[in-house]
């Protein structure tokens, strides 16, 4: 029998947990997810030497400074890839980026792009590659992306912007050729290849820890464009509906929000935004 097996989650160490996870992260556990948490935290409580759910949740209320990371990240899904639901991009250089480009030229070429909940970075990667390649005359633009998330462990693969090269399989080829370069890295003997994102995407693109219900977010100014995808699943209704007028404060008229394949806004003008595409929405 195996380590999991062995340690047992009682519902109300499940409770317990779900409580934890809610005040310290937004994100609100069904009652279907309680083997999902039972697999999660098992190797952290092990690594700690601790014999039980109860002594870990014990462990995190009397540490959570010291705890609150290896928590998080125990309990976030990082499910990604290159040009996932590709609609937004093909809607970000067709559509949004012309607009922004006529609406911006004249106040100083400045764009900011937000990938909130950009798990191991390839979201971050897609929106640079689109942008130094759609936006004429780059160069001359004071163009970024902020990507955030509240993994630290998904936060340093992407700054690292190392990946497997099947993994951008769905990239346009000349996108890999200008943006991606060759990689090998050896393992136990053998040599895997491995790509790794080019100094031109990295330099506009900052990677920064963020809690999404955190009370204060610091960032100072707007933002053209926010994509926050397959990250309000995890959250109540009240939770996505505070973050929604939060983002709203962030984007000016004619700015958009992209959301993930299964979420939606149920009344998006009572928060300022207009459906305009699948998941895809303007600030009005």
């Amino acid at each position: 029998m195996n380590d999991f097996a062995k340690l047992n989650l009682s519902d109300a160490e499940f409770a317990g947990i779900r409580n934890l996870v809610f005040e310290n992260t937004g994100i609100s556990l069904a009652d279907s997810k309680q083997e999902l948490v039972k697999r999660r935290f098992t190797p952290r409580i092990k690594e700690l030497g601790l014999s039980s759910f109860a002594s870990y949740i014990n462990y995190v209320e009397n540490n959570l400074e010291k705890e609150i990371s290896n928590f998080c990240n125990a309990i976030t899904t990082n499910l990604t890839s290159f040009f996932r639901e590709n609609h937004h991009y093909e809607f970000l250089q067709n559509e949004a980026l012309p607009a922004l480009e006529r609406r911006n030229s004249a106040g100083g070429r400045k764009l900011r792009v937000w990938s909130a909940g950009c798990s191991t970075g390839q979201e971050a990667y897609c929106l640079a590659s689109i942008l130094r390649s759609s936006i004429k005359g780059f160069e001359r633009w004071d163009a970024k992306i902020l990507a955030t998330d509240l993994d630290e462990k998904c936060l340093a693969v992407a700054k690292q912007g190392v990946y497997a090269p099947e993994g951008l399989d769905k990239m346009p080829a000349d996108f890999i050729s200008k943006y991606f370069e060759e990689e090998s890295q050896s393992n136990g003997g053998a040599r895997k290849p491995k790509v790794r994102a080019s100094a031109s995407l990295k330099q506009i693109i900052s990677f920064n820890k963020l809690n999404l219900i955190d009370p204060k977010w610091p960032m100072k100014g707007k933002f053209d464009v926010i994509f926050c995808r397959n990250v309000f699943i995890y959250f109540d209704k009240d939770t996505q509906a505070e973050l929604l007028e939060r983002f709203a404060k962030y984007q000016v008229r004619g700015s958009y929000l992209c959301l993930g394949h299964s979420e939606s806004i149920s009344n998006p003008h009572a928060v300022g935004y207009r459906l305009i595409g699948k998941t895809t929405y303007v600030r009005e």
